[in-house]
C-alpha cells in the first residue's frame, strides 16, 4: 500500500511525507490542518473541548467526539491531543481514499497514540492504512474510547471544575486531609474550613483524580468521596 501522510509542519506549512518521515515529529502539537465548519443540513453538532491538560481547544465534529475528547482530557497518562492534525492517503489495487486518526495524541512517557473510530470501510484499506502509518512512524493505535451512561454523566459534572484554581497548597491540603476519612461531598466541602470556594476545590480535586469515588454511580453533591489512596477499610463518616 502507498501511503502519504499530511500534517503541518512547525512553521505551519502543510505538507506531505512517507510514514516513517513522521518518526519524532510531534504532530499532537500541530495546529489542525482545517478547522471543522457549520453548514445547512449538517446533522452531527460542531463543537470544541478545551482541555486541562494542554490548555488547548481541540474542535470536535460531534457530541460523541466531545465526550471522547472529555475522557482523554480526564485520563493521567494522556500529557496533550489534538484532532485533525493528520490525514492518511493510500493508494493499493486501484483504489484509493483518505482516512485520519479522530485524534492524535501523547502519553506523559512520550509514546504518541493514533486514537481512531472502529474502521468504516467494509474493504479494510482504511484499517490497513492506518495501521502501516502507525507502524513506521512510531505510533500506537488506541481505539477511540466514549463514556456511556452514568460514567459520561459523572464526568461531564466533574468537567465543569477541571479549571478551577485552588490558591495554594494549603488550601489543596486542607480539602485532602478532610477527605482522609471518606465522607459525603458536601460535607467534607464544609468541614475544610475554606467557606464557599471549598466546593469548587472538591470537584476540581475529582476530576484531577486527588479525590476519588464510584465513578459506576451517579456523582452529585452528596456522593461519598475520599482522598485517593485512603485506606477504605477504616471506614468511613457521613
Amino acid at each position: 500500500m502507498k501511503i502519504r501522510v499530511q500534517f503541518r509542519s512547525a512553521t505551519g506549512r502543510s505538507c506531505l511525507d512517507e510514514p516513517a518521515g513522521l518518526r519524532g515529529v510531534p504532530v499532537e502539537a500541530r495546529a489542525p490542518l482545517s478547522e471543522p465548519r457549520a453548514y445547512r443540513g449538517r446533522r452531527s453538532k460542531l463543537t470544541k473541548w478545551t482541555s486541562a491538560s494542554s490548555g488547548w481547544a481541540v474542535w470536535c465534529s460531534s457530541d460523541v467526539q466531545k465526550d471522547a475528547a472529555m475522557l482523554l482530557d480526564f485520563d493521567p497518562d494522556i500529557a496533550c491531543f489534538q484532532s485533525n492534525v493528520v490525514q492518511v492517503h493510500w493508494d493499493k489495487d486501484g483504489k484509493s481514499g483518505t482516512t485520519q486518526p479522530a485524534f492524535m495524541g501523547r502519553t506523559r512517557q512520550g509514546q504518541r497514540l493514533a486514537i481512531v473510530h472502529p474502521p468504516r470501510s467494509t474493504s479494510g484499506f482504511e484499517e490497513e492504512a492506518l495501521r502501516q502509518t502507525a507502524g513506521e512512524a512510531g505510533w500506537q493505535i488506541r481505539p477511540l474510547a466514549v463514556p456511556q451512561g452514568v460514567l459520561r454523566e459523572s464526568l461531564r459534572a466533574a468537567a465543569h471544575f477541571r479549571h478551577t484554581r485552588i490558591p495554594g497548597p494549603q488550601d489543596r491540603r486542607a480539602v485532602l486531609d478532610t477527605f482522609a476519612t471518606p465522607r459525603r461531598l458536601n460535607t467534607g466541602a464544609a468541614q475544610s474550613g475554606l467557606g464557599p470556594p471549598a466546593m469548587g476545590y472538591a470537584w476540581h480535586l475529582l476530576w484531577t483524580g486527588e479525590l476519588s469515588c464510584d465513578w459506576e454511580q451517579p456523582l452529585l453533591p452528596t456522593s461519598r468521596v475520599w482522598a485517593s489512596g485512603t485506606n477504605m477499610s477504616e471506614g468511613s463518616e457521613k
